[in-house]
């Protein structure tokens, strides 16, 4: 038997099943466990009530606290993620499209830069950032400020550390995307008269679309659940969710709240994702059904 012939007998696909029954587990079990414990009423000491109740979720929905928590996370997320994409899409272009040996750097860069830890990334922004840090130095010396910005403690300085965090992912899964669009299609929009920007809004974004939909899904995805960024340049003033719940386990050892802010925040990650999918088939097929046939 040849081995093109042996290459379509092998059933491959079943190699996919390890993989995804492990990722299943991973996911499921440990939210199980978030949502378990959630049900029960906090004792103190660590300790819960043996009989099931949804205080906690009472509470955590109608406390002004926690829903002021929770907007907060909601609006940094979705501040940075659009940041990150007005920053992360020009420069996939202008990667995809430069005709340079220094392009394969900069990727190996931005390659290291997304497997950094985040740690090392806070750290380094706020040495930057500071009321003494090189930014404000410069910005000094230069005349465009008289005292310095605070850039730290605050929602500033947590979307600044969002926006690094999830700006290499997304310059990559774009610069990919951008290298199967065909330069030949600008080049035939350009003859035919269009205006480099008319171009990439009527010509390379659409067919980017797709990708930075996803793309800023998972960048939202990735800033809802953000610790280290909030913790460090928050200065414990901005208390997101993901704070908030590390604040429940550690300081205050109430295992409930922190179990239901975690399933809170799992639930509305994913209530979103989902819109975002419903709406972009929405409007696929709408679009579909107005092409003539």
């Amino acid at each position: 038997m040849s081995e093109t012939r042996l290459a379509g007998v092998i059933p491959w696909r079943r190699f996919l099943w390890p993989p995804l029954l492990i990722a299943t587990v991973l996911l499921v079990v440990p939210h199980a466990s978030f949502l378990w414990m959630s049900l029960h009423r906090n004792l103190g000491m660590g300790l819960v009530s043996a009989t099931l109740t949804l205080d906690n979720y009472r509470r955590v929905l109608t406390d002004s606290f926690y829903l002021g928590s929770l907007w907060l996370t909601f609006r940094l997320s979705l501040i940075a993620t659009a940041i990150a994409l007005a920053a992360a899409f020009p420069t996939a272009y202008v990667l995809a499209r430069t005709r340079s040996r220094w392009v394969s750097l900069l990727i190996a860069l931005l390659l290291v830069a997304s497997f950094m830890t985040v740690v090392i990334k806070a750290l380094g922004l706020s040495l930057v950032l500071g009321q003494e840090g090189i930014l404000n130095h410069f910005l000094q010396a230069i005349g465009i400020i008289a005292q310095p910005l605070l850039l730290l403690n605050n929602d500033t300085g947590v979307v600044i550390g969002l926006v690094q965090y999830t700006l290499p992912l997304l310059v990559m899964l774009l610069f990919s995307v951008m290298q199967t669009i065909p330069p030949s299609l600008e080049e035939a929009a350009e003859l035919l008269g269009a205006t480099r920007l008319a171009t990439l809004r009527r010509v390379v974004l659409p067919l980017a679309m797709p990708s930075l939909i996803a793309g800023g899904l998972i960048s939202f995805n990735l800033d809802m659940g953000a610790f280290t960024s909030a913790v460090l340049l928050g200065g414990g003033k901005v208390l997101t969710l993901p704070v908030l719940i590390q604040r429940k386990i550690f300081l205050d050892v109430d295992y409930p709240i922190a179990a239901c802010l975690a399933t809170v925040l799992v639930a509305i990650v994913f209530a979103f994702n989902l819109l975002s999918v419903l709406l972009l088939r929405q409007r696929r097929k709408t679009a579909a059904e107005g092409v003539p046939k």
